[in-house]
């Protein structure tokens, strides 16, 4: 441990000088930390998370089947519609989910809506179009900041 001393004087008058004793100690290496021998229950709660870590795995495995059968299924499906059948590329893939089974995109089948009152909800947007088709999906587009709307929405209409 070492010592550092220093003295402050405010004018000349030795009355008022005062001094300060600021102590620093070394920083000593810790001991090693000991692993306490586990308990029972902490094996018991070791063997539960393996094995929910075990059907979690099974379940990856299994989503990665079902998602690799229906990309099969969809390349078979849509095979001359996108690029030649590889929708292996990410253009091939966005084309794949831009077109509608009948060859339709979805551009074609969404509007953009001006002017929307602040307080409309999508249910009269919904409402209000649904003479001009059924309508899939309404957006109404809002600040990220504020939460509040921006006066206006995009509508999706199904393909029919």
């Amino acid at each position: 441990m070492s010592t550092v001393n220093s003295a402050v004087t405010s004018g000349d008058s030795p009355a008022t000088s005062s001094s300060t004793t600021l102590e620093i100690s070394s920083k000593e290496p810790l001991p090693p930390t000991t692993v306490a021998p586990t308990t029972d229950a902490e094996e018991e709660d070791l063997e539960k998370l393996q094995a929910e870590i075990a059907k979690m795995e099974e379940e990856a495995a299994r989503i990665a089947t079902e998602t690799a059968e229906l990309e099969k299924e969809k390349d078979k499906a849509s095979g001359s519609a996108t690029n030649g059948g590889g929708s292996d590329t990410l253009e091939g893939r966005a084309n794949a989910a831009a077109v509608g089974g009948d060859g339709t995109t979805r551009d074609g089948l969404s509007i953009y809506v001006g002017q929307v009152d602040y307080s409309s909800t999508p249910e009269e947007l919904c409402a209000h179009f649904e003479p001009c088709g059924t309508v899939e999906r309404v957006t109404i587009v809002c600040d990220k900041f504020t939460g509040r709307p921006k006066g206006f929405a995009y509508l999706e209409f199904q393909v029919s």
